[in-house]
C-alpha cells in the first residue's frame, strides 16, 4: 500500500529552485534513504512533505487523498508523518518523559496516565528508561535524538521522516542512534531518511533515492545504487565519501 508520494514537487526560495518536480512514493514497511550533496535539495523535500516548507506547486498525497494546503489539512497530515530533525526540537522546559507526551496530551488529548504508560514504553523502546525524569540539558547529543525518535513514534505514524538525524553529533554518538533506527526498520517502521550515513542506506534501506540539484537522478536498489551506479554525477559523489 503506497503511504505518501509527490507528484511533480516544485519548491523555490525567492528566485532559486531547490526542487524541480520531484515524483516520489514509498510503500507501507519500506525505508527509503536520500542521499546526495549538500544543497542538492534532501532537506527541503522531507520539509515539503510535512509542509514545513510550503511546496509551489505538485501535489502532495497521503494514502490516495491530496493534502490541501490548508491548515486543518496540514494538521491531520502531521498526526500520521512523524519527523525527527536534525538539531532534536525537543522543549527544554519539559522533563524527557514530558516531551515524549506532549503530542499524546496536547493533540490527541489522551489521559495522562495512558500517554504516560506509552511515553515509558517508548523510552524504553530507545534504552532511556532511567532518562524520563531529567531535563534535555543533562544529555547528551545522542540520547536527545533517541528522545526526539521515542516523541516521534508517540503518535503511532504512518511514516517517519528522518532529515540527517546523526549529522548534529559527534561521531562516537552516531551509532547509538543508528542503532534504534536499524531496529525500527526491522520491525517495520515505514522511514524516509536524508542521510550522509552510506553505510546505514546500504545495510538498511529497501530503496536509495540521489538527489541532485533538485531532482532525482538516480534511484534503486542499495545493491543497483552502491554497486551498479549508472550516473556520472552519482559516481563523483560516492567516490567523495568513505564508508
Amino acid at each position: 500500500m503506497t503511504i505518501l508520494e509527490t507528484k511533480n514537487l516544485h519548491k523555490k526560495f525567492n528566485k532559486a529552485e531547490v526542487l524541480k518536480g520531484i515524483d516520489f512514493s514509498i510503500n507501507q514497511g519500506e525505508v527509503v534513504s536520500i542521499i546526495g550533496s549538500s544543497g542538492s535539495g534532501k532537506s527541503t523535500f522531507l520539509r515539503c512533505l510535512n509542509f514545513l516548507d510550503k511546496k509551489d506547486k505538485g501535489d502532495i498525497i497521503f494514502k490516495n487523498n491530496i493534502v490541501e494546503n490548508k491548515a486543518a489539512s496540514i494538521i491531520e497530515l502531521r498526526k500520521h508523518v512523524g519527523m525527527v530533525f536534525q538539531s532534536f526540537n525537543l522543549f527544554f522546559n519539559m522533563t524527557v518523559l514530558k516531551n515524549v507526551m506532549s503530542g499524546l496530551v496536547i493533540v490527541n488529548k489522551e489521559e495522562k496516565s495512558l500517554a504516560e504508560k506509552k511515553a515509558m514504553e517508548l523510552l524504553d523502546k530507545v534504552g532511556l528508561t532511567e532518562k524520563a525524569h531529567v531535563y534535555p540539558e543533562t544529555m547528551s547529543g545522542g540520547q536527545l535524538q533517541r528522545v526526539a525518535i521515542a516523541r516521534a513514534l508517540a503518535m503511532s505514524p504512518d511514516v517517519v521522516l528522518f532529515d540527517e538525524p546523526t549529522s548534529a553529533l559527534d561521531p562516537e554518538l552516531v551509532a547509538e542512534v543508528l542503532a534504534v533506527m536499524k531496529n525500527l526498520a526491522k520491525e517495520g517502521c515505514t522511514m524516509i531518511v536524508v542521510t550522509h550515513e552510506m553505510a546505514f542506506a546500504r545495510e538498511v534501506s529497501d530503496r536509495v533515492i540521489f538527489l541532485h540539484e533538485g531532482i532525482i537522478t538516480e534511484e534503486g536498489t542499495p545493491d543497483e545504487i552502491f554497486n551498479h551506479p549508472k550516473n556520472e554525477r552519482l559516481r563523483s559523489f560516492l567516490s567523495s565519501m568513505s564508508f
